[in-house]
């Protein structure tokens, strides 16, 4: 459906409120709080599904509960003959949760979670095959 215009209700955007804070939540709960039957909400889930408003459900990852406590955001500039293989490249590393090709400062905004400083300067080592990089650590996740 790319390129159309999908229409939404309040009722839809609650209960997508609602999924976006808890994907487990029972359609019955979302009912009772939207004033509708969970078979209702089910189908209104499906259609927004259906529709592509709802791609995938996922969950959070606490990084520091699996002793992966720094987070990294590393601007990432490739070397023009090596975008291709960069990409080969950040498929097979763990540590990157996300890859965003950008505009402006940098060719990609990469996201990483490590371990320990030695962790990062041993990826980053890895990195400077493809090009240079610039290192943002995190001080603390806010939302």
């Amino acid at each position: 459906m790319k390129g159309l215009r999908i229409i939404v209700d309040h009722i839809d955007l609650e209960i997508l409120t609602l999924l976006k804070e808890n994907s487990r939540i029972q359609w019955k709960e979302i009912g009772q709080k939207v004033h509708m039957t969970g078979q209702a909400v089910g189908n209104r889930i499906r259609r927004l599904e259906d529709m592509g408003v709802i791609e995938q459900y996922t969950i959070t990852i606490n990084r520091a509960q699996l002793v992966q406590p720094i987070t990294a955001f590393i601007t990432f500039f490739v070397e023009t003959t090596y975008h291709k293989t960069f990409h080969d490249f950040f498929r097979t590393e763990e540590v990157i949760s996300e890859v965003h090709r950008t505009s402006g400062d940098g060719c990609y905004l990469l996201t990483g979670h490590f371990g320990s400083n030695e962790e990062l300067q041993l990826f980053l080592e890895r990195l400077l095959k493809y090009g240079n990089y610039r290192v943002n650590l995190s001080i603390g996740k806010i939302k």
